[in-house]
């Protein structure tokens, strides 16, 4: 994703372009008669804070093979858990959720301009290919010049599934799939899982589509409290996240796999 720094609480993120043709034929000696006119659209970014309160007690930081090394360990902990903790907020925030966490913000799953749904018949929940096939048809085409900049983004089972699919072909390719790590792609665009994205779900967008602003950057301040012999590390951070373009993404639910 891209990431844009705020320096306000909000931040509007700007698109413009021309929907259709401004091209015409031009005639000598006559001033044009065309006046062409950008779009011009707006998404915003609101931040919201979020904070993290990790303790470290003193017999624990004394007794660690590390000894006060460990507090070091402990902080690089923070930082990777909050990095996961933020993708999934981006992606499964949503305002109307249960959960105090995911409510502070709509993420991109819930921000796409356009969703399919096996539950409507827009796929076969069964069939992977199917469904890339129909997350293709509904992206509009003007957005697809380039299909190098988009990703699959799914969940694990989605991009083991289509594994599966490729092994069970018996060429070069299938075996690579079965052996091997190496990124997949369908149609020239990339199949990467994401280990937030929910179960039987998949996005399909511009890698460089995906933005998320930070307002105040990463805090992480030590609370000594002495009377419990223990350090709270409390981490703080505001941040959004959006498109600049919500119809050059895809939401497809819905997928379960072959039934066996």
């Amino acid at each position: 994703a891209r990431r844009i720094h705020m320096t306000s609480h909000t931040h509007d993120i700007d698109r413009v372009g021309f929907a259709s043709r401004i091209l015409g034929p031009a005639k000598e000696g006559e001033a044009g008669d065309q006046d062409s006119k950008p779009d011009f659209h707006t998404n915003q970014l609101k931040s919201v804070e979020v904070m993290a309160v990790a303790g470290i007690t003193d017999s624990t930081l004394e007794d660690n093979i590390e000894s006060a090394g460990f507090e070091n360990t402990l902080l690089d902990l923070i930082a990777d858990r909050v990095g996961i903790d933020l993708e999934e907020l981006f992606i499964n925030g949503d305002t109307n959720s249960n959960d105090p966490f995911l409510k502070l913000t709509d993420g991109w799953l819930k921000k796409s301009a356009n969703e399919i749904n096996a539950d409507n018949s827009d796929f076969d929940a069964e069939d992977v290919e199917d469904m890339f096939d129909a997350m293709l048809r509904a992206v509009p085409k003007k957005y697809l010049r380039n299909r190098n900049e988009w990703t699959f983004w799914v969940h694990w089972d989605i991009e083991d599934s289509y594994r599966n699919v490729l092994r069970q072909r018996g060429t070069g390719l299938g075996d690579t799939a079965q052996t091997t790590a190496q990124v997949l792609a369908y149609k020239g665009i990339q199949v990467r899982d994401c280990s937030n994205m929910p179960e039987g779900t998949a996005l399909l967008a511009p890698n460089n589509n995906l933005v998320y602003g930070i307002y105040r950057d990463i805090r992480i301040e030590p609370d000594r409290i002495p009377k419990e012999r223990k350090t709270d590390f409390v981490t703080t951070l505001r941040v959004d996240c959006h498109y600049e373009d919500e119809n050059a993404s895809v939401v497809a639910r819905g997928f379960t796999g072959p039934q066996i």
